[in-house]
């Protein structure tokens, strides 16, 4: 529950967002962001966790935006999900287009008055900040678009992914019931928003929320539940007014191409265990990674973790692979060794390079390995 989401299309948008930095090649005279389009494997890393840098995430976008990113843990934070916070902030080189993901984030809730108001005097050990329960669509509304200071215009849960959610969510009460847990329960739901910016830019929000019920009796008589709302994907984009298409293929290709490591993940499913079996004390310990496996990961450019989506990052599919199929704005392509690629639609060649770099061109004369002299590999549709 506790992870990174995080996680890059472009058809039309690709042109402009290249624009500037447009560039003739000398000996055909192809132009980038006319003739054809770079796109680039970008990469999170983890600097503080581990004994070594770890790789925490991967997705694709125009190979010329400026892409930053931070992970940070702090094991001071009495709010489980705030000790490690993940974030990205993507800008085309036009300043057009911006996308944000946020850190993970969860409120908490009691419908017992008197557990309520020790939560907000602080007297639980572990616990978030304080606010009403809702879903994906009402955190966008209440919650996200106040945070980046826009205006909601639509905001509605995603019922094409409900599906997946209600999935995640059963086996999330199965497995709380396995461990003895019999009062726990859980409801998840996905959304997506459009925003309107005070300075006339408009925007594309994306959320998914899973709630955690725990019912008990109430300090007063009757029953009473605990919830906590987590917020494992708080996503804006920010564009330029009338690009709303092109905006959403931007965020059908993020989505369809992120990855997560599952090394990284592993480590930090073994520090939540560890915390909450108060263990703080041995929890460096059990995350750290042997030197081999860092060796594996260091030596290959192209990791086997990117090329499929596996078991261990199940959740991270249902959030970024459900919600690109959602937008439905990519097309799929398959590399040499068969592995399956979704990239952009509305091209109709595309090649890889083994740096992790995408090209893409509807000029059927276009060859990047005459006019660039490297190594690109034709993809299959």
């Amino acid at each position: 529950m506790y992870k990174l989401l995080i996680a890059a299309g472009f058809i039309s948008i690709l042109l402009s967002c290249n624009a500037q930095s447009s560039q003739k090649n000398n000996s055909s005279n192809m132009v980038e962001g006319k003739d054809y389009v770079i796109l680039k494997r970008f990469r999170i890393e983890d600097k503080l966790g581990f004994n070594h840098p770890l790789e925490v995430s991967s997705f694709v976008l125009p190979a010329n935006w400026q892409v930053n990113s931070s992970v940070q843990w702090d094991v001071t934070k009495k709010c489980f999900p705030e000790m490690i916070q993940a974030s990205v902030k993507a800008t085309s080189p036009d300043g057009d287009y911006e996308l944000m993901l946020f850190p993970v984030t969860q409120f908490d809730w009691s419908t017992d008055a008197v557990q309520l108001d020790a939560m907000k005097r602080g007297f639980y050990p572990h616990a978030c900040y304080i606010a009403q329960p809702t879903d994906a669509a009402g955190y966008i509304k209440y919650g996200l678009a106040p945070y980046v200071k826009a205006q909601v215009k639509l905001a509605n849960t995603i019922p094409e992914l409900q599906q997946q959610m209600d999935a995640s969510a059963l086996q999330m009460s199965n497995t709380a019931r396995q461990a003895g847990n019999n009062a726990y329960s859980h409801r998840g739901s996905a959304a997506e928003g459009v925003l309107q910016f005070e300075d006339g830019k408009e925007g594309l929000a994306f959320c998914t929320i899973m709630q955690t019920i725990v019912t008990m009796p109430g300090t007063q008589g009757g029953m009473a539940s605990n919830i906590q709302c987590y917020a494992g994907m708080r996503i804006v984009l920010k564009y330029k007014a009338g690009n709303n298409e092109m905006a959403r293929k931007i965020m059908s290709t993020f989505f369809s191409s992120t990855r997560l490591n599952p090394q990284w993940f592993g480590g930090v499913q073994a520090f939540y265990a560890a915390v909450t079996s108060n263990a703080q004390n041995q929890l460096w310990k059990q995350i750290q990674i042997t030197q081999k496996a860092q060796q594996e990961i260091g030596d290959n450019i192209i990791r086997s973790w990117e090329a499929r989506n596996n078991t261990a990052a199940s959740a991270s599919k249902t959030d970024t692979d459900g919600f690109g199929q959602y937008l439905r704005g990519v097309e799929n392509y398959t590399d040499e060794s068969g592995n399956k690629i979704e990239l952009t639609s509305g091209y109709t060649n595309a090649w890889s390079k083994s740096d992790g770099s995408y090209l893409m061109s509807n000029n059927p004369a276009f060859d990047p390995n005459v006019t660039f002299n490297e190594d690109w590999k034709r993809l299959n549709k």
